[in-house]
């Protein structure tokens, strides 16, 4: 009897060969340095005024988006247009060796494995689709509405001018507050490795792959394979990308999965050197074979839905939930119903090596199971009818019906407050404090935004409304201190500055005034309100002649402002010269 080449072949040490992956862990490790790096350059750069406090825009994807909405190029823009540009040259390459989410589902996946945990791919026809739905709604979406919508909905909607954005004092303004970070990185990590497999997250929730995957598809470089391939399956075991290798390349001589990621692992695993990646054929019509899936298509259709709830349900939560950890917190409670479903219907179903029932027979673990799907389950619609109840608000203020509007954001709110929420949200807080304050009752605006301050931390827009607040019923030493205490750590906060200055010109503290005046103006030096505020306070109350100078600035900064000529106009008037006067007046009539 003799023995097959294909059993000769396949040998446990030839796993061993992890050259790729060796390299791809460095790179990905490097890039997640890096990030690290620019971070702490950005902090210790605001405390010791290192580059002047700023530093480059952060390097995401997600930065796109400013691009498209209101034409700012910034870092990211950039960074995104080499992504798609290389992906549509070397294929899906960013994925598996700079994305950072990758990173952290790689390391998740790691350590599961070592405690003898392989997540299964979870494979769904209509799921896969997201990812692009979700990219077309943050980069395509903003275009059609200029183009296709707004000339009828909002005609005086202009074109953004094309500018440059590549430096910022406010790095992290973009992001979700650091907390939400442990939260998003189990979710997105462990949570959807666990249940959807070793890139779940990046099948069905990644916005960026919704873009790189078609791009994919056009790109020359693939995973190809020679006549030595013994159709073994070690490179199928291998991939992390749930990519079936061995069936695409003896049905195609290359993978055409858009999910391939050029990891390489396959390559390393073949026994037989059979794998490489290089350029040639693209896969466009090259799919003939049916994929197999998971479910069935009236399983498709409830898994969608309920996918969709559970992303409108939880995106802004409580006003902490960012958009991407929102998608990863639909998909496992998504699964989790799905597979209770799955329990509770078929008379055999499992979860990893648990077995939850065997031959109609319900085992321990499965009540236990049952309890999570069921809770997930009520918080995933109980989360949903708080954002309902935020969205029927929102409605009911566009259409000036305020005290509707309070009505529906109260019962968003937390149930100590006679909601249905489990937490309050500072968005609606604020906007409630606002509707309270209209209609006289200060203390319990007053009550919502030092929640709202207590929640998310001092704020500028919070703490110019809580001192609106304040001036009514507080004593004006108290409220000086509010004022000081604020600025002392957040010098940049225009709008308190602006508010600060004009409550203690309206308490007749004029030196007071113009001396927290210049102490913005040289903060903030190129608010050109904060410039206006204090030449009207010199006018008025101080030095002519420096407001003068302020006036003669902006005219030569902003000569095409009709404010800066008619402030000029003012302050000349102040000092007789009515000549002067009349020609600034007159260059303002013309600018108007």
């Amino acid at each position: 009897m003799t023995v097959s080449k294909t059993s000769e072949n396949i040998a446990l040490p030839v796993l061993q060969k992890r050259k790729h992956n060796t390299t791809r862990w460095i790179v990905l490790i490097s890039v997640q340095a890096l990030i690290i790096a620019h971070i702490v350059v950005w902090i210790l750069g605001k405390k010791y005024g290192w580059f002047g406090g700023v530093t480059l825009t952060p390097i995401e994807p997600s930065e796109g988006m400013e691009f498209v909405k209101n034409g700012v190029i910034n870092a990211g823009t950039i960074f995104f247009a080499l992504a798609l540009l290389s992906t549509l040259i070397f294929g899906r390459w960013f994925c598996g060796w700079g994305c950072h989410i990758v990173l952290l589902q790689d390391c998740c996946l790691w350590m599961m494995r070592k405690i003898r945990v392989r997540p299964k791919p979870f494979r769904a026809r209509w799921l896969m689709w997201f990812p692009f739905g979700l990219a077309v709604y943050m980069f395509i979406w903003p275009l059609f509405y200029r183009v296709a919508l707004a000339p009828w909905l909002q005609p005086e909607l202009r074109w953004p001018e094309i500018t440059t954005h590549l430096l910022t004092d406010d790095y992290w303004g973009s992001f979700a507050p650091p907390l939400v970070a442990v939260p998003f990185l189990f979710i997105c990590g462990f949570a959807t490795v666990y249940v959807l497999g070793a890139k779940g997250f990046c099948t069905y929730g990644c916005p960026y792959g919704g873009f790189f995957k078609p791009l994919d598809a056009i790109s020359p470089m693939r995973v190809r394979v020679n006549d030595d391939c013994q159709q073994c399956g070690a490179c199928t075991a291998a991939c992390t990308s749930n990519v079936r290798v061995h069936e695409e390349v003896h049905l195609h001589k290359m993978v055409i999965d858009s999910g391939c990621m050029k990891i390489m692992d396959c390559i390393d695993a073949c026994p037989n050197d059979a794998l490489s990646i290089g350029f040639g054929e693209n896969s466009v019509g090259k799919r003939t074979k049916q994929r197999k899936y998971d479910l069935t298509m009236l399983e498709e259709l409830g898994v969608s839905i309920f996918f969709l709830v559970g992303f409108f349900s939880f995106r802004g939560l409580y006003g902490v939930v960012p958009m991407l950890m929102a998608v990863g917190m639909s998909l496992v409670s998504t699964w989790l119903v799905w597979k209770a479903l799955q329990v509770l219907t078929s008379k055999n179903a499992s979860f990893h090596k648990t077995q939850l029932r065997f031959h109609g027979k319900y085992k321990i673990g499965s009540v236990l199971f049952l309890i999570i799907a069921v809770l997930v389950f009520l918080f995933t619609i109980q989360s949903g009818l708080v954002r309902t109840c935020r969205a029927l608000g929102d409605v009911a203020m566009a259409n000036d019906k305020s005290e509707k509007a309070l009505g529906y954001y109260q019962l968003a709110g937390p149930m100590s407050d006679g909601g249905i929420g489990f937490a309050s949200n500072p968005n609606i807080d604020t906007v409630m404090a606002r509707i309270h304050e209209t209609k006289g009752e200060f203390q319990e605006a007053q009550r919502l935004l030092w929640r709202v301050d207590g929640k998310i931390g001092p704020d500028e827009y919070s703490t110019m409304l809580l001192g609106q607040l304040l001036q009514y019923d507080q004593q004006a030493q108290l409220l000086d201190s509010f004022y000081s205490e604020r600025l002392s750590e957040n010098e940049n906060w225009e709008l308190v500055w602006e508010d600060y200055v004009g409550w203690l010109k309206r308490e007749g503290m004029y030196e007071r005034a113009i001396a927290a005046s210049k102490v913005a103006v040289i903060r903030n030096p190129l608010v050109v309100r904060l410039q206006i505020q204090l030449a009207l306070l010199e006018i008025d109350f101080g030095d002519v002649q420096h407001a003068i100078s302020i006036a003669i600035s902006l005219t030569k900064t902003h000569p095409m402002e009709s404010t800066s000529w008619k402030l000029l106009a003012r302050s000349l008037d102040k000092v007789g010269d009515r000549i002067g006067a009349g020609e600034a007046m007159r260059k303002a009539a013309e600018l108007q």
